[in-house]
């Protein structure tokens, strides 16, 4: 603690500088606060991470990667800690601003160690202010904790090797081994752990670097047993994958020089149409310039240092330095991994090794130039900064109000803001596209939203449900088809508007106390074996008489049955033995309850025939196992339906 105390005060100027600079990239990793994305990624990782923290079910895999093959759970493991906090997306968002915030301090640390006080504060400072770090700062996503961790990683490194330090080469083994179970980028770092092993020798210190790497191994291994045993879908993709030729690609490469000098960030977040006044289109151009040329003349002067021998420079320490060497494979690691690649690349994949290239500029500010020099290019960062921070701050603020076509989907405060409105006692049913959080991004999005709170998620593509007690139903969007029938129906109560953005169509509620269905035809009840009890049904003609829709009224008089069920829909005509038309629905099952009502329908192309009935039923879904009609002489027998063709007149 003395020592701390002695640093501090021999150095204010250079701890007021350095807190400025966090402070600004606090600033911008957690200010804003709701104005982040939260779509399907976002909340399947939440809703994974709440099932650990809430529900005590560990995480053995992570969500599916594009390529269908599950993500180690490491980044599930992290936001589980948050999520056992509070059950509010915005803590776990507060969690990565954070990290990546600490991050900007271990990127000062570097580049005061190796290149003194300057190169610290300048690697920092663009660090901070990079668009690239504070769009991946703002969200629930595995990579976003790619560049803090890549940062840590760098530092146990320095640790260990310039200062000899035995904890911190344990816990690098471990990070070389577990950032790639956060996201499998990560793994580009055994690139660097491996020269460095090599470079010093590091197996003569075996000991820690054993227990590191058996911690990551450890990690990793629920992950390889699940899918060994019990992943058959999983060990078929991947043995798809490993058929599969690998491509050369630059496009990694590409991607990092994007990253850095700060290129097309803004098509993430307004889209790639976007374009900026004059102005600024100028000074983000001038800033790409600088961050360019620092890069280069930073990479010149490691070069020489790797070469000629390190030097000390303006307050660095005299001994030698691992940190130049360790830069060249950092800063390639990951373009190189994905060089070569049997799945292609993405922008995000690089941010493991983006730390590295501002390091690499920072050390040209720190290498030993003329004072008046040295002066010019701090004063042009502060430039650079002011440039990208005035650019961010207008971003957020416009993506805040208004929706742009091809930007950043609707921030997590407006569904959060809507649901919140409605969380007086009564349960909600949200009506929406998918109803299932493992596939669909809405479904996923308020099955997080709504954790700890009486919900159901119907799909609003083919159904309907009213619980039967007084109960919110919120619409996603009216144009939904269930929003529609709910109209059709004259099913009533108190409506309600939530607005979003300025460009995007609002949410919808609407209040039920006691629902009544007198427009539909009544039936003497069904009962089927899953718990659905056929009640009344109705055609409509649309489309200016070309198409009908058949809606079927259903009850749950029952324990509704466990399972994935749809509801078949047989359309004959007058002459024809087989169906003239069949249309399948999904029920959204999973959402049933004792007591709820369920709306279904189905569209059929209005025949040219005659209508003579139509046969409904529901059956499981994938085995296609029919659910049997109780009481019947024949339960396996569809439920018939004398429905006439409706009148041309």
């Amino acid at each position: 603690m003395a020592r701390l105390t002695h640093f501090l005060h021999q150095n204010q100027r250079e701890m007021i500088v350095l807190t400025l600079i966090v402070v600004l990239a606090a600033i911008f990793r957690l200010g804003w606060v709701g104005v982040s994305s939260f779509g399907f990624d976002e909340a399947r990782v939440s809703d994974m991470a709440l099932q650990m923290a809430r529900d005590n079910q560990f995480a053995e895999l992570g969500m599916q990667s594009s390529t269908g093959i599950p993500n180690f759970p490491a980044a599930v493991w992290l936001y589980a800690a948050p999520y056992a906090i509070s059950t509010n997306p915005q803590w776990a968002i507060w969690l990565t601003g954070l990290v990546n915030t600490l991050a900007v301090i271990g990127v000062w640390w570097l580049g005061r160690d190796t290149w003194g006080v300057r190169a610290g504060l300048a690697a920092a400072l663009l660090f901070a202010s990079s668009p690239y770090l504070i769009y991946y700062s703002r969200t629930v996503w595995g990579q976003n904790w790619l560049a803090p961790l890549a940062v840590l990683w760098g530092v146990t490194a320095v640790l260990a090797i310039n200062h000899n330090h035995a904890p911190s080469l344990g816990l690098h083994a471990f990070l070389a081994g577990f950032i790639g179970q956060v996201h499998i980028a990560g793994f580009a770092l055994i690139l660097g752990s491996l020269w460095l092993g090599i470079r010093y020798r590091l197996w003569r210190r075996w000991r820690p670097i054993v227990f590191g790497g058996g911690l990551a191994i450890l990690a990793a291994l629920p992950t390889i047993f699940t899918i060994w045993r019990y992943g058959e879908g999983a060990k078929a993709v991947i043995g798809e994958l490993l058929a599969r030729p690998s491509v050369t690609s630059s496009a990694s490469f590409r991607q990092l020089g994007r990253l850095v000098v700060g290129l097309n960030w803004e098509n993430f977040w307004l889209g790639s149409n976007w374009s900026w006044p004059q102005w600024l289109s100028g000074a983000l151009l001038f800033v790409s310039i600088v961050i360019g040329l620092a890069l280069i003349s930073g990479l010149l002067v490691v070069l020489r240092q790797i070469t000629v021998g390190n030097r000390p420079t303006e307050g660095s320490s005299p001994r030698h330095s691992s940190l130049p060497a360790l830069l060249l494979i950092w800063a390639l690691s990951a373009p190189l991994l994905f060089w070569r690649s049997k799945t292609g690349t993405n922008i995000q994949y690089q941010l493991v090794a983006l730390p590295a290239l501002f390091l690499l500029a920072g050390a040209f500010v720190g290498w030993r130039l003329e004072k008046w020099w040295r002066g010019g290019w701090t004063a042009v960062l502060i430039l650079v900064a002011l440039a990208q921070g005035t650019a961010v701050a207008q971003t957020l603020n416009l993506v805040n109000l208004k929706f742009v076509p091809g930007g950043m989907g609707t921030p997590l405060t407006y569904p959060q803001t809507a649901v919140s409105h409605l969380q007086d006692g009564r349960p909600i049913v949200v009506e929406t596209f998918g109803s299932i959080p493992e596939f669909d991004g809405d479904a996923a999005t308020f099955q997080v939203l709504l954790w700890d709170y009486p919900h159901q998620i119907v799909d609003a593509r083919s159904a309907l449900l009213i619980p039967n007690k007084p109960a919110h139903l919120f619409f996603t969007y009216d144009n939904l088809p269930a929003w529609n029938i709910a109209q059709t129906i004259g099913l009533t109560g108190a409506a309600q508007e939530f607005p979003r953005r300025e460009g995007e169509l609002p949410y919808w509620a609407l209040t039920i106390n006691e629902p009544a269905f007198t427009s539909f035809t009544p039936v003497e009840p069904v009962q089927l074996s899953n718990g659905a009890a056929l009640q009344g049904w109705q055609v409509q003609e649309f489309e200016a008489g070309t198409k009908l829709r058949l809606m079927t009224l259903w009850q749950f008089t029952q324990e509704p049955q466990a399972g994935h069920f749809q509801q078949f829909n047989h359309l004959y005509i007058d002459g024809e033995m087989e169906p003239h038309q069949i249309s399948d629905v999904y029920t959204s099952s999973s959402a049933w309850q004792t007591g709820d009502t369920l709306i279904t329908w189905a569209e059929f192309d209005k025949p040219a025939g005659a209508i003579t009935h139509v046969d409904v039923g529901m059956y499981t879904w994938p085995d296609l196992q029919r659910s049997s009609i109780l009481g019947a002489a024949d339960p396996q027998t569809p439920i018939r339906l004398m429905i006439e063709s409706p009148s041309d007149d």
